[in-house]
Order: C-alpha cells, then structure tokens, then sequence
C-alpha cells in the first residue's frame, strides 16, 4: 500500500512538472512543446483515470462534438493524409482539458501555478525577441526591427499579442480584486506587466490591439467596482500612463495598418478585382474570407478535414487570386475555416462552444473566463487559431483549466449551501 501511494505521489509530482514546463515553454517555441505535451497528457491520463467519471465532460460537449466532427469529416475526404494530420493537430482540443482536470485533482491552486509558469515563458520570450530586434537593428539600422515579426521571437505576431493580452487580463483582473496575496509576486507583477503591455502594442497586431481595447474595459470597470478613493485614482492614473505610451510608440503605425486593412475591406465589398492581385495582408485576408464563403454555399456539408485546402485553392484559382494561391491561405477565421471543412454545422458547433463557455463565465460570475472567451474570439475572427499547435494547445489548456475552476467551485458553493 505504501508503494502504491508514493507511486502515485511520485507521478502526481512528474505529471505536475510536465505540465508547468510546458505552459513555460509554449510561449518561448513550438518546437520545444511536443516532448512535455506528450508526457504530461500521457501521465495525467493515468493519474485521472480511476476518476474519470468525475470529470464534467458535459461542460465542454461543443468542444467534443466539434473534435467528433472533424473525425467524421474524413469520411468524406480523399487527402485523408492531410486529415490524418489536421486531426492529430486537434486531438489536445479533447486530451488537454482532461488532463488539466487531473494534475488539478491534486492542486487546488494548479490554474495560478500554471499562469505563474506561462507567464515566466512570456518574459521569457520576450528578452529573446528583443535580442532579435536589437540584432535586427544593429545589422539595419531600421526601427522597424522593434515591430512585429522582427520583434516576436518564434512566434506568429497575432498568437504573441494574443498570449500578452491573456496574461495581462488575467494578472491585471487579479492585482485589482486584491486575490494575491504574495507581496514578491505582487511586486514582480506590477513590473512585468507594463512591459507586457508594450510588447503586445509594438507588435502592433491589430487583433492584439483589439483584445487590449478588450481588456482596457474590464480592467477599468473593475477597478471602478472594486477600489476606491486613491487607490482608484492610482491605478486609472497608471493604467492611462499606459495607453499614452502605447500610442506614442505605435499609434501612427497602428492607424496606417487599420486604414489599409479597412480599404481592403472595402474594396472587398464592392467587388474590386484589384484585391485579388495585391500581396498586402489585408486584402489576401478578404480574398479568403470570400472563397471560404463561396465554398460554403457550394458545399453546405463541407469540402471534408482532408480536403479544405484543395477545396480554398480551387476557389483561389478560379479567381485568379495569384498571390493567396501561391501562399496556399487558409480561411484567416476559425469559424470560416469549420465552415469550409466541416460545413455550417463545424462553423455552429464553434459557436456553440464559444456560447456556451461564456454563459458558464456569466452564471458562475467568473471574468476571467469571460475574457478568455472572449479573447478567443477576437483572435478567431481573423485567424484560423485551432488549425495549429500554438492555438490548440493555449485555447484547450486554459478553457479546460477555466471551466474545471468554476465548476468545483460551483459545485462547493452548492454543498454548502445545502449544509
């Protein structure tokens, strides 16, 4: 008996470590994450399945039905290799949140813990984007290098600037409640944060600018509810301290991309040709969205997991849309990319999960939930986020960790309410 039991603590402990080592390493590079993913999904696994019936699988069945379907879905594909892969890319959708749930079991405290390592990772990574910048710069001479790609280590702007923002909801909602109760991270916090913030503008993507706008929301209708007097006065002090930094360092960047990416648009809407020629961002972004339309209303059931990419890259050159076919473009939306996959029903199972997780935020009052939905949202409009590793892998860690918190917490609220 006293062998089983440090068996299990011994493993508790490994799965624990794999677990933070991989929410420290998934900021910094995807080609470090495989390794502890596999362990720590594989030792969760076999430390939570005596329990199994305990997890609240019917909190997350969109997510479930939504993985199910892109199984499906190969039935009626004929690049099954490619589905083969795209299904092994969204298995964490369904292992992840199971395996949070179980190195949880033992930890009261695992979502803090977690946040304290993706966190760490996020410094991280950006001390090594801004020596990727300052070579950039040394070798050109240009400011641009501290914009970016340039300025983003390994990662995709728009997922870096995704990462930032969920760290400062998160932290930033925390610190204003008072839920901290370590004064050295409390002093770290208040330093990593304002850098955080800057990072994610300098990036200047303009789906992180949006979350930040997001945040800027929350943050100052909580800090209205929760603090007063000069406290209050401080933090609205500081925070606007930090807009005005934000917009002196990338504002004329920021509205020189939103006025091009609104001239695509419209463009787009009437019709112009031009857009379909042009190799600026934007306008390839709406040549995809208006063939994953296309292929949407050509194939309500989807083009199959396999063959989505065939199906956009018929669509591109028919249309004689040169360059989003010479970069092989996906949708640039998540829900757009369902649609085009899986049919009106992957796109409404998307949303199902996305209305789902926020009527749980709202019924159990859980603002970080809520942020993170909505975050997921922002990023998901404009990106296809759960067709890679650094989307999959962030969105399941984080819902099924959120949602696993508010329901235990429901559910002990429940018991003493009944006691």
């Amino acid at each position: 008996m006293m062998k089983s039991s440090t068996l299990r603590f011994d493993l508790q402990t490994v799965a624990e470590a794999s677990w933070l080592l991989l929410c420290v390493l998934l900021p910094i590079s995807g080609g470090l994450v495989p390794v502890p993913l596999a362990i720590a999904i594989i030792l969760c696994a076999v430390i939570g399945i005596r329990r199994i019936g305990e997890f609240s699988w019917r909190r997350l069945w969109p997510l479930y039905a939504y993985y199910a379907l892109h199984v499906i879905g190969l039935a009626w594909s004929t690049d099954i290799d490619f589905g083969l892969f795209d299904v092994q890319i969204k298995a964490g959708l369904v292992l992840l949140p199971f395996a949070g749930w179980a190195v949880g079991e033992a930890r009261t405290d695992i979502l803090r813990r977690t946040m304290i390592a993706f966190t760490s990772g996020m410094v991280v990574s950006i001390a090594l984007g801004v020596i990727k910048a300052m070579a950039c710069y040394a070798a050109d001479g240009q400011m641009n290098c501290f914009s970016q790609s340039t300025l983003s280590y390994q990662l995709h702007p728009s997922y870096a600037a995704w990462y930032g923002c969920w760290v400062v909801g998160y932290w930033g909602y925390v610190l204003i409640r008072g839920d901290l109760e370590q004064r050295w991270l409390r002093r770290i916090l208040l330093f990593v944060l304002p850098v955080i913030v800057l990072f994610t503008t300098m990036l200047a993507s303009k789906s992180g600018m949006i979350g930040l706008g997001l945040l800027l929301v929350v943050l100052i209708w909580t800090t209205f509810v929760r603090l007063r007097g000069s406290v209050r006065r401080l933090v609205l002090a500081f925070t606007g301290l930090l807009v005005l930094a934000a917009l002196w360092t990338q504002g004329p960047l920021m509205r020189a991309r939103v006025e091009v990416a609104f001239e695509a648009f419209q463009k787009g809407l009437d019709g112009d040709d031009g857009i379909l020629f042009s190799d600026e961002g934007s306008a390839m972004r709406m040549v995809a969205w208006s063939c994953s339309v296309d292929r949407m209303m050509l194939e309500p059931f989807g083009s199959g997991t396999g063959d989505i990419k065939h199906a956009l890259m018929q669509c591109y050159t028919d249309k004689g849309a040169v360059e989003a076919a010479k970069r092989n473009l996906n949708s640039h939306s998540q829900f757009l990319q369902s649609g085009v996959a899986l049919g009106w029903l992957g796109m409404i199972l998307l949303v199902l999960l996305v209305a789902v997780a926020l009527a749980l935020a709202v019924n159990s009052r859980s603002v970080p939930l809520a942020v993170f939905v909505l975050l997921f949202v922002v990023n998901a409009l404009v990106e296809s986020v759960l067709e890679v590793q650094a989307g999959v892998v962030f969105f399941a860690l984080f819902i099924g960790l959120l949602i696993s918190e508010r329901t235990s917490q429901t559910e002990d609220h429940s018991k003493e309410g009944r006691v």
